[in-house]
């Protein structure tokens, strides 16, 4: 029974490590090219990383309905909103996000309208 009990544990602790690895590689895939969310200028592309501190479905215009989100990193916020949409599957308060667009001025404020976003997992630490 100890030679067994051995392997299991062994075996827990390769598939721990590999698990840690591949977080770390995802990271490192995702997070290339992140700046700073107080780095974000008007009518640029960028690309940001953060957690989503908080979310609600607003009216854009009569007819369209968006989900807007703020993603928040240790710098600032950032308010991303998709249009058309009133939830986006897996994306929920706490979750780590990366979007890739432009920014542009909605409601005097700088936004992100309709970015390529990737959700991450929460155990991938954010750069900033």
């Amino acid at each position: 029974m100890a030679i067994f009990a051995r392997k299991t544990k062994q075996l827990a602790a390769d598939e721990a490590e590999q698990t840690s690895s591949n977080l770390a590689s995802l990271g490192e895939r995702a997070l290339g090219g992140v700046i700073p969310i107080a780095e974000v200028v008007w009518r640029e592309h960028v690309k940001v990383a953060g957690r989503v501190k908080a979310m609600r479905v607003q009216p854009w215009s009569e007819q369209v309905v968006s989900l807007e989100l703020t993603l928040a990193d240790q710098t600032g916020g950032l308010t991303i909103i998709f249009l058309g949409r009133r939830h986006l599957g897996g994306i929920h308060l706490g979750s780590h996000l990366v979007v890739d667009g432009r920014v542009a001025e909605v409601r005097h404020q700088l936004a992100m309208l309709n970015p390529a976003y990737q959700l991450l997992p929460n155990r991938v630490p954010l750069p900033y």
